[in-house]
């Protein structure tokens, strides 16, 4: 920061101060100075800005604060690209301004001029600069699986994916924040390959709740000179809580539901077939990702050519799909002689048309489907899995742990400006485009 200064004009108290807002960052003593008229003696008051510049550059993702240390401020003036006025608002006892705008702006410089008064009416005074990092590069996030605003299961957890690997996790996971109406205890989990994390609970979500995530990803620094260009925020919901449990064992399919209290009870039963010998249905707790209704099943599309005893080409109607591999819950009207018996699919879950419908209707994007008695371990790389990752072994992928995300949580980074812009929207999860590689049938 850049020039200190002493004030030879008398200053009035500024009225009318505003809540106490939390403060950010580190920074340096930059001025004091009096100007009592009592002799030589200089105003114990101090004022500190922050952010400070390191190697002559801030950075850009928190806001401008103003501090007055053994005293209180009287008047701030901060002007930010093009001489625009900087709003911001003290906190109640006068000691502390922090701008409104949460992250500035990039190779930008800011000029701040404030003064504060001690205890014995001597005033100190500042007048500074701070220029901003100019990025080498820059990375973005976005929102996979679901689409801001949606309703989705109890499963469904939050993933995002950034378009460069992420060198410094610690420091873009702390501008992560999730709230939820109902106390949830979760963490966020990082891909090995850094280019991903994703925030689930410790349990499933809560039914009925409400969750709103902001990725304050604009100015977070993620190592290596990247930066980030815009933030991320989105919401969404969850419905009843649903958990669909399918044994390949015993072939059937139990469906549970929790009732108004928010206990599980058995809702529907189905007998089922699943996948028989060498294409057997993986195991494992999955999510559904997505209801696309009537499928054309090819069986080319998983890998077994035309003319072989196991090729299939297939209308399915009430299709769920499980994983990206091409398994689904669907109708199978032409296997109902096995469904309860014997396991003769190419790995999807196979029902009567009644209990496909039924299915379909009381089903939603996120539910939980538990595989089990398959013989088959699920591959943790096809679909939403993150269920089947033990929440100690979870934890460990991730760089600040445990927290709570009910409405009482503490805030992990700046608040956003009164005037936020609006929510963009994750992409849609499955489009015409996306790179499944068929059914199993």
């Amino acid at each position: 920061l850049r020039g200190t200064g002493v004030s030879k004009r008398t200053v009035t108290a500024v009225a009318g101060v505003a809540g106490l807002l939390a403060l950010t960052g580190c920074g340096i003593n930059i001025g004091s100075a009096s100007t009592s008229g009592l002799g030589s003696d200089t105003s114990k008051a101090t004022i500190v800005v922050t952010p400070s510049e390191i190697d002559g550059h801030a950075s850009v993702d928190s806001p401008i604060t103003v501090v007055a240390q053994n005293g209180h401020l009287t008047d701030i003036t901060v002007t930010g690209p093009k001489g625009a006025t900087i709003n911001g608002a003290l906190n109640a006892d006068g000691t502390a301004w922090t701008s409104a705008i949460h992250a500035l702006a990039f190779g930008a410089t800011y000029k701040i001029a404030a003064h504060a008064l001690d205890l014995e009416g001597k005033l100190a005074e500042v007048s500074s600069e701070l220029s901003t990092v100019t990025p080498d590069k820059t990375f973005s996030g976005q929102l996979v699986n679901f689409s801001s605003g949606d309703k989705v299961g109890v499963g469904m957890p939050v993933r995002i994916e950034f378009n460069r690997p992420i060198k410094d996790r610690t420091s873009v996971e702390r501008h992560l924040q999730v709230r939820a109406s109902k106390p949830v205890v979760g963490a966020w989990r990082w891909d090995s390959d850094r280019t991903a994390v994703t925030f689930r609970p410790q349990t499933y979500w809560p039914g009925n709740t409400s969750i709103k995530v902001a990725a304050r990803l604009r100015g977070a620094d993620a190592g290596s000179g990247a930066y980030g260009s815009k933030d991320l925020l989105f919401k969404f919901s969850t419905g009843v809580a649903r958990v669909y449990t399918v044994d390949a064992g015993s072939d059937e399919m139990v469906v549970r539901q929790a009732d108004k209290k928010g206990k599980m009870k058995v809702v529907h039963t189905a007998p089922i077939t699943s996948g028989k010998s060498g294409f057997e249905t993986r195991s494992g707790t999955l999510v559904m990702m997505a209801k696309e209704g009537t499928v054309v099943m090819d069986a080319a599309t998983g890998g077994t050519p035309v003319g072989s005893s196991n090729y299939y080409k297939l209308t399915v109607s009430d299709s769920i799909r499980i994983t990206p591999s091409g398994e689904y819950l669907h109708a199978a009207p032409w296997s109902v002689g096995a469904q309860g018996r014997a396991n003769v699919s190419h790995g999807c879950v196979g029902m009567s048309t009644g209990n496909a419908e039924w299915m379909w209707d009381n089903s939603s994007v996120g539910d939980v489907v538990v595989i089990k008695n398959s013989g088959r371990k699920q591959d943790l790389d096809n679909g939403i899995t993150d269920w089947n990752i033990p929440w100690v072994k979870w934890l460990k992928g991730s760089k600040l742990g445990a927290q709570e995300v009910g409405p009482a949580a503490p805030d992990t980074i700046p608040a956003p400006p009164v005037a936020d812009p609006g929510t963009p929207a994750g992409p849609a999860p499955m489009s015409s485009k996306h790179p499944y590689s068929g059914a199993t049938g």
